[in-house]
């Protein structure tokens, strides 16, 4: 896909991200495991992470007061949440943050005319999987020299077995306090699923050994307008049976994207494009909301109301700015992407799904461009309708 010229915010993103693009991340084996209770280990730091002291276990740890910080009228409010497991086999795209994030929240700030505030979960695994810590969480800060400290606490160390407790940092991510009127974003970096999805070996079969779903947790993220990236580091996530399917189907949910990296260099690119789609679309989330309300009021079928949703967004005029990447998945088949998105559970999702073979990957490589195209009105009125049922 060939690049349209770059705005200045584009021109940073690719400044940033000019460094060897990353080798392929080998496909991780599910080491079987004997079944057991799960074990009680006193957490065992790796001596290369250093951790502040101002991160905390859970989101819900955080004594932070309420956000009373006055922000202009003209100015976009941004929650961004980064989540990334910090397992051994992420070390390039823990560099990548690392080098990046101080000039992403500057420029997205300057360039979207936003106030951004910035959180990160970083995650491992539970024990006996791996005994240094689940997930590590920091609160909502504006400083971006804090933020890059914060990334830069953790190491890409240990992991076990190959899921990882991906359903324990969307939980965190879900209940930190976000500020109602704001742009709430997760960008979910991910190499392997969560727990309980059917991989041979998994140390918890049955999924997240505190009872957490991950299916549940995105329908109640798009209840609170919360929007779900998940960056899928290939071609690692995809040589799990059954992951490409989840992680694509809990972005759905959201009425988020899933975007495939399989380069740390693009994931500057990605973030800044993901932050100034949202923004664009949150510019018409009122509209819509205040025009569905009346079209229902006039007990118009949800056919209806989309189609005159669409007339009315296009008599304004209105246009998105959408990150694309270069499509590695080819003609994979998104029919169980689609029984995620649908189901109520994790259970019921696996239930539901048909055996499909794993999108054969074209490793080629890939280009970011982000483009203005048509509102999309099926987004934002399922956005609308999600939001409605909180």
């Amino acid at each position: 896909m060939s690049r349209l010229p770059p705005s200045s915010l584009e021109s940073l993103a690719s400044k940033l991200s000019r460094t060897p693009a990353a080798k392929s991340v080998p496909v991780k084996k599910c080491a079987k495991k004997k079944k057991g209770p799960i074990l009680s280990r006193v957490p065992i730091a790796y001596d290369s992470d250093k951790v502040p002291d101002w991160f905390v276990d859970s989101s819900s740890q955080f004594k932070s007061k309420p956000d009373t910080q006055e922000v202009p009228a003209d100015m976009t409010k941004i929650d961004l949440v980064f989540s990334m497991d910090c397992t051994s086999s992420m070390s390039s795209y823990i560099a990548q943050a690392k080098q990046s994030v101080k000039g992403i929240v500057d420029e997205v700030s300057k360039s979207e005319k936003s106030d951004i505030r910035f959180g990160y979960v970083a995650y491992r695994d539970h024990p006996p999987q791996d005994t240094s810590f689940v997930t590590k969480c920091c609160d909502f800060i504006r400083d971006p020299s804090k933020m890059k400290e914060a990334v830069s606490s953790f190491s890409a160390q240990g992991g076990g077995d190959g899921p990882e407790c991906v359903t324990a940092a969307l939980h965190e991510s879900l209940n930190y306090p976000w500020r109602e009127d704001a742009i709430k974003i997760v960008v979910l970096i991910a190499d392997a699923p969560p727990h309980g999805i059917g991989c041979p070996g998994d140390g918890f079969p049955d999924g997240d050994p505190n009872g957490l779903d991950p299916i549940e947790i995105a329908n109640k993220m798009a209840e609170q307008g919360v929007i779900l990236y998940v960056v899928a580091c290939e071609p690692s996530l995809s040589g799990y049976p059954n992951a490409h399917d989840l992680m694509e189907g809990l972005a759905q949910i959201t009425e988020g994207r899933f975007l495939p990296l399989t380069a740390a260099s693009l994931l500057p690119d990605v973030i800044v494009g993901g932050a100034k789609e949202e923004a664009s679309l949150q510019k018409l989330e009122q509209f819509v909301e205040e025009n569905v309300a009346k079209m229902e009021a006039q007990n118009m079928a949800d056919e209806e109301v989309q189609a005159k949703l669409g007339e009315l967004i296009k008599a304004k005029g209105a246009k998105t700015r959408q990150v694309n990447l270069t499509d590695i998945y080819g003609d994979y088949k998104k029919e169980n992407v689609a029984k995620t998105a649908e189901a109520k559970c994790l259970k019921s999702a696996r239930t539901s799904w048909t055996p499909l073979e794993q999108p054969a990957m074209k490793m080629v490589s890939q280009r970011t461009s982000t483009v203005e195209c048509d509102a999309p009105v099926s987004k934002l009125y399922n956005r609308c309708k999600k939001k409605c049922k909180a």
